[in-house]
């Protein structure tokens, strides 16, 4: 990445209920308290991070960002904003369907981040994502996104909970450290707050952006 430019995450699944705004929210919250500037861009009508920062306890900016035209003028100036976007990290939450917006989500960025619950079908979902991704990718000619598969809401109590990074090494892409399921996690979100800095969740979602770091330092 050139110095000086913001870097571009997207947060992409399409399945519903894999804790991709709870992500968006807190990965941008631990960028923040680093120093960094830090933007949450929601492309998801569903506004679920707009809404949360409504109640006024985030440290950074939510700022709704809806594409739901295909035509090219309208594409074209909703990137400009993207792009246009002045902070260290700018971090988009895609709309969980495909259309307009979740294209141009994995058009523009340089790293999106997958997240992936333990059963069956969240994995088979991340897998049709990392799919499209890839053919994106290719499309684009540019060699980006990368893509950094998230496992998000894992119950360790369970066996599938215990193996879901193991087995997410299927997907052949990188995998990064575990969110765990903690009730915590979505009272803080309800209070309109990521979680506490001391927290065990902060923890890890420490560890994400260290993962995502790593990952943008690379392209």
């Amino acid at each position: 990445m050139k110095a000086g430019m913001a870097k571009l995450i997207g947060l992409a699944s399409t399945k519903g209920g894999v804790g991709k705004t709870t992500i968006a929210l807190n990965l941008a919250a631990v960028l923040a308290r680093s120093g960094a500037r830090v933007v949450v861009l929601d492309a998801d009508p569903a506004g679920h991070a707009a809404a949360v920062a409504e109640l006024g306890a985030l440290p950074f900016t939510v700022t709704p960002l809806l594409l739901e035209e295909v035509e090219a003028k309208a594409v074209a100036t909703w990137t400009k904003a993207v792009r246009g976007t002045d902070a260290d990290f700018v971090i988009l939450d895609a709309p969980g369907a495909l259309g307009a917006a979740f294209g141009a989500v994995l058009a523009v960025a340089d790293l999106v981040l997958i997240p992936v619950g333990a059963s069956m079908l969240d994995i088979r979902g991340a897998a049709e994502t990392v799919g499209i991704v890839r053919r994106h990718r290719k499309a684009g000619g540019r060699g980006r996104p990368d893509i950094l598969v998230v496992p998000s809401r894992v119950d360790r109590r369970t066996g599938a909970g215990r193996d879901v990074v193991e087995t997410l090494t299927g997907l052949t892409e990188p995998v990064a450290p575990a969110i765990t399921l903690r009730a915590a996690v979505a009272d803080s979100l309800s209070s309109g707050e990521p979680v506490s800095a001391e927290s065990p969740s902060a923890a890890e979602f420490s560890a994400l952006a260290q993962a995502v770091r790593v990952r943008l330092e690379n392209l």
